[in-house]
């Protein structure tokens, strides 16, 4: 059953609409809400659309899926008007063998705990998190072994009184027949802490005690088998550490203004609140040879944004650094995967590609024979929650490429190489919509040049300059556009005030922005614009910044973006060989205010929905749960 959590509506229509909204979306079946339901508080300001007459009846009509507790605004005549109990200080749940209880916090909280049963225990979420979570795939002793990994890992006192805000979880007693089961656990601690056991001398008394337990069950011969199996670490002991092992990241790289850094620390922070622990690699402050520290040792994975690390080699030339860091390593790629050509070209297993664009999951499994995912990166939502005044009417954060210096490397070129590259340039300006790759093989067969997949991707490497200089031609075709309708476009970048547009009186130029600077700047935008550097069927970050920010999204269309955002509602779409129908379309919005509100808080609902780092680390521990079942 699934169950949705709700607090302080505090006769709110507008919000309480977005709640049930929200309940319909995913399919939950019931709705627990913890106080303060329709009553605005002394304390508080009006809520937006308070109207608690309207509230009413909207919860009336839900009354047999809701459960609900009594917050610090409740009142006898709140319970005379609904249909359904609310006066509850406290309710308990019980949901997969765990007792949850559901309360506001005024009455009872971490200083004055609700009734509790022998065995359970409130512990800090922050011990938990850090210690690697409750390891699901041990068939018993589940909460004992949580702990006794919490007891390695701090010097938290279970008997002390927890202080602050930190948020707590109750520990029960597993749910699982202990006395059946129990034993394969314990060998599975005593595999693990084998070494501390020995340091203490209790080793051979641990190992007597669990075959003792396994016999008392008729379960010995079994016990022992899988005993050796725990103390030798055979893969059947990593298949059940997996989950408490942590996730090692590569950070550090300050490629575009930090912003593969910031990909790497939001991915991390969020596979942190979901549960993992996670080891810090730092590129930017650590020595290279503090990456040996790692060899043979196990994580659940191992994940760099667009790293060069992956390809590191032993002092022998011939192995790879990471054959002998154990667990699956994946790789957060952004350009065309033929940019990392070299760093692509070693083999050695549990190797994943994540990207952006499903054609570059086509051309790594085709051209690399590589593992490759669909896995587009997220949106940061604003820290700012305050209004902030739209006062640009477009922008865009990005930087000018001149195209013709380009066309001039192009020209530098061997002859046979140069004509296949000024054919490859104009099949892409022709078809805007071609991927670089299918654009390279129309100008191949334009030569009756056939080649094998090897000599492809070399062809492909040696021409990729190609690439930008279409991607730079169109970004400057679209701001003449725009420019040339009269529409003020704000831009943000060095490489502006040198540019051939810097001639439009209404192109104002403005300096280089950081990462968190940008996301700012989006949430003064009225509109902002993107154009892909070239990835036809992909997803990017400035996309869902954009949304997340509050602006309306202008942007070249994808593949992606086809049943995932519907154009004029969601965001605003365009060809590029029908961009001289765009003026018209942002002066309409600039022009309609309600519409423009309503596209831009669509989009970002969509995109807070399903393009957030949150959900991206709820994906990606689902990936590697698939993985480990699939035998990785």
């Amino acid at each position: 059953m699934k169950y949705m959590f709700a607090s302080d509506i505090h006769g709110s229509a507008y919000y309480c609409r977005k709640m049930l909204d929200a309940f319909e979306k995913e399919g939950a079946e019931r709705l627990v809400l913890l106080g303060d339901l329709l009553y605005h508080g002394p304390r508080n300001d009006l809520p937006k659309e308070y109207a608690p007459k309207q509230v009413i009846p909207m919860l009336n009509a839900m009354k047999d899926k809701i459960y609900a507790v009594r917050g610090n605004c409740e009142a006898e005549v709140d319970q005379m008007v609904l249909e359904f109990p609310v006066m509850a200080d406290y309710c308990i749940l019980a949901i997969d063998g765990k007792t949850f209880y559901a309360t506001h916090g005024h009455v009872y909280n971490q200083n004055n705990l609700p009734p509790l049963c022998e065995g359970d225990i409130l512990i800090p979420k922050e011990l938990i998190l850090l210690a690697g979570g409750r390891n699901d795939r041990l068939p018993a002793k589940k909460k004992y072994e949580l702990l006794l990994r919490i007891a390695q890992r701090t010097s938290f006192d279970l008997t002390e009184e927890p202080s602050g805000d930190m948020g707590m979880e109750l520990l029960t007693n597993d749910t699982a027949e202990e006395t059946a089961d129990g034993w394969k656990t314990d060998c599975y601690i005593i595999g693990k802490y084998s070494q501390i056991l020995q340091e203490n001398q209790v080793f051979e008394m641990a190992v007597a005690s669990v075959l003792e337990e396994a016999q008392s069950h008729g379960h010995y011969e079994q016990a022992v088998s899988f005993l050796e199996a725990m103390i030798g670490h055979a893969e059947l002991f990593y298949e059940l550490d997996a989950p408490t092992e942590p996730v090692l990241i590569y950070k550090g790289d300050d490629v575009c203004h930090n912003v593969l850094t910031v990909f790497a620390e939001q991915f991390g922070a969020a596979l942190g609140r979901a549960g993992a622990q996670i080891i810090w690699y730092d590129m930017a402050n650590q020595p290279p040879e503090e990456l040996l520290q790692y060899r043979n040792r196990h994580f659940k994975a191992v994940i760099g944004v667009q790293s060069y690390l992956f390809s590191v080699k032993m002092k022998d030339e011939i192995h790879y650094l990471h054959e002998t860091i154990y667990g699956p390593k994946f790789n957060f790629i952004f350009d065309h995967p033929v940019w990392m050509k070299k760093h692509l070209e070693h083999q050695y297993p549990d190797f994943y590609v994540l990207t952006h664009d499903a054609d570059y999951v086509t051309f790594v499994q085709n051209y690399f024979r590589k593992n490759a995912v669909l896995f587009p990166p997220a949106g940061i939502e604003p820290t700012c929650k305050n209004e902030v005044t739209r006062k640009y009417d477009l922008t865009f954060v990005g930087t000018y490429g001149n195209y013709w210096n380009e066309i001039l490397l192009i020209h530098q070129m061997e002859r046979k190489e140069r004509f296949l590259a000024n054919r490859f340039l104009l099949v892409m300006r022709k078809n805007p919509d071609l991927s670089s790759e299918e654009a390279l093989k129309r100008a191949l067969t334009f030569y009756d040049r056939s080649v094998d997949k090897k000599e492809f991707v070399e062809i492909l490497y040696e021409l990729r300059r190609v690439i930008y200089c279409v991607m730079h031609y169109y970004r400057d075709r679209v701001l003449r556009v725009l420019l040339d309708s009269g529409l003020t476009v704000n831009v943000f970048g060095d490489s502006w005030h040198n540019s051939p547009l810097a001639a439009y009186d209404n192109l104002v130029c403005h300096p280089d922005v950081t990462v968190e600077e940008s996301l700012l700047i989006w949430q003064q935008s009225k509109l902002s614009l993107n154009i892909m550097s070239w990835h036809k069927a992909g997803f990017t970050e400035r996309m869902a910044n954009i949304m997340l920010a509050g602006a309306v999204l202008v942007t070249d269309d994808t593949r992606y973006l086809k049943g995932r955002y519907e154009n004029g509602k969601d965001l605003v779409s365009f060809g590029l060989a029908e961009r001289e129908t765009l003026p018209e379309r942002i002066k309409r919005l600039l022009s309609d205010t309600a519409e423009r509100v309503r596209i831009a808080e669509s989009g970002k609902e969509k995109t807070k929905q399903f393009h957030t780092w949150d959900i991206r680390a709820k994906e990606f521990l689902e990936l590697l749960e698939t993985l480990n079942k699939n035998g990785r």
